[in-house]
C-alpha cells in the first residue's frame, strides 16, 4: 500500500494573534509512504536545506509523528514497516510551520496506511500532543485562516481570493524555543485588551476584505516587540513592506521571516523587502505566495 501526503506551510501568530491565529500558504511538503515488511522505518529526504536532523530517523518529525500515531493506534511493531520519501519545499526553522507540516505528515501517513478511523479532531489532538503548536497544525490540516481558542473547537474561514502573501525568509534560523523564551508569561490588563481587540479587528478585516483596516488590526504588544532583540532587522523589514504598499505585515510565526499581506500587485512589496534585506546585508529569499484555502491532502493506492 502507498500513501501520498501533501501538507502546506502555515504562518502562526499573525500580529496580535499569538497562539491564536494562523494562515495556510501555497507551498507544501510531500511525503510518499510505502508500506514494507519487517517493521523497519526507512527514510529518504529531498530538499530541506541539507539539515542533518531531517535525515536522522531519531529526530525526523515525520518519523516521530508516524510512530507516535502507530503507538496510539495499537499497531504492533512488526506491522509499522514503511519507507518514507520526503520532498521538502517549506523552509526549515524560518517561521513557516515546517515542524507542524512534518509532524502532521507523519500522523496522516499512519492514519492512511493503517486505515485508522480518526477524524480531524483526533488527528489534530495527536499531532498537538507532542508538536505543541495547534495553530500551525490546524492551518496545515484545515487550510485557510484558523482561530484556535483554548477549550473550544478550532474554527476556520477562507482567505479572500485577492489576497497575496509576500514572505522574506532570511538564511538565518531561529528555533521556536529560542523565540518563545523572549515572550513574557504575563501581560498587563491594558496590553491584553489591546491585543484581544486587534484580533477581533483582524478577523473582521479578513472576513470583509477591508484591507484599509489591516495595518491597524495587525498591531501587537504580546510578542513582536519582545522578539525584536533577537531579530534586529525585523522593524526595518516590516517598515519596508509598508513602504512597498503592503496592507498588513507581521513576523512570520516565531520568526525570523516576515510576511506582508496585500490585495494588489505583490511585486512592489517583494522588491522593497529584497532591497532592504540587501542594504542590511541579510541573505535570504523572497517568496511570493497565496493563502491556501484547503489543507492537507492524502491519496492512497492499494
Amino acid at each position: 500500500m502507498r500513501a501520498t501526503v501533501r501538507v502546506p506551510a502555515s504562518v502562526a501568530n499573525l500580529g496580535p494573534g499569538f497562539d491564536i491565529l494562523a494562515l495556510a500558504l501555497q507551498v507544501q511538503n510531500e511525503v510518499i509512504a510505502t508500506a514494507t515488511d519487517g517493521g523497519v522505518v526507512t527514510l529518504e529526504i529531498e530538499g530541506g536545506d541539507e539539515d542533518a536532523d531531517l535525515r536522522d530517523p531519531a529526530h525526523n518529525l515525520v518519523v516521530r509523528g508516524y510512530l507516535e500515531s502507530c503507538e496510539r493506534l495499537g499497531i504492533a511493531d512488526s506491522e509499522r514497516g514503511v519507507h518514507l520519501r520526503c520532498l521538502n519545499a517549506i523552509p526549515v526553522a524560518r517561521g513557516l510551520g515546517s515542524s507542524a507540516a512534518a509532524t502532521l505528515s507523519g500522523v496522516l501517513v499512519a492514519v492512511a496506511l493503517h486505515r485508522a478511523p480518526w477524524d480531524e479532531r483526533a488527528i489534530l489532538e495527536c499531532a498537538t500532543s507532542f508538536e505543541g503548536h495547534q495553530d500551525n497544525l490546524a492551518a496545515a490540516l484545515m487550510g485557510g485562516l484558523v482561530i484556535c481558542a483554548p477549550g473550544a473547537t478550532v474554527q476556520r474561514i477562507d482567505a479572500p481570493d485577492e489576497l497575496h502573501a509576500v514572505v522574506f525568509a532570511p538564511n538565518q534560523r531561529l528555533t521556536t524555543r529560542e523565540a518563545r523564551q523572549a515572550v513574557p508569561q504575563q501581560f498587563s490588563r491594558e496590553d491584553a485588551i489591546f491585543n484581544a481587540a486587534r484580533c477581533a479587528l483582524l478577523v473582521r478585516a479578513v472576513v470583509l476584505a477591508d484591507w484599509a483596516a489591516l495595518r491597524e488590526a495587525m498591531d501587537d504588544r504580546w510578542h513582536q516587540p519582545q522578539r525584536a532583540a533577537l531579530l534586529p532587522a525585523m522593524a526595518s523589514l516590516l517598515e519596508a513592506a509598508y513602504q512597498g504598499g503592503a496592507d498588513g505585515a507581521c513576523l512570520a510565526g516565531a520568526g525570523p521571516s516576515v510576511m506582508a499581506l496585500c490585495a494588489h500587485d505583490p511585486e512592489p512589496v517583494a522588491a522593497a523587502l529584497q532591497a532592504t534585506a540587501d542594504e542590511l546585508g541579510m541573505p535570504g529569499v523572497v517568496l511570493r505566495l497565496r493563502p491556501r484555502n484547503f489543507g492537507a491532502r492524502v491519496e492512497v493506492r492499494v
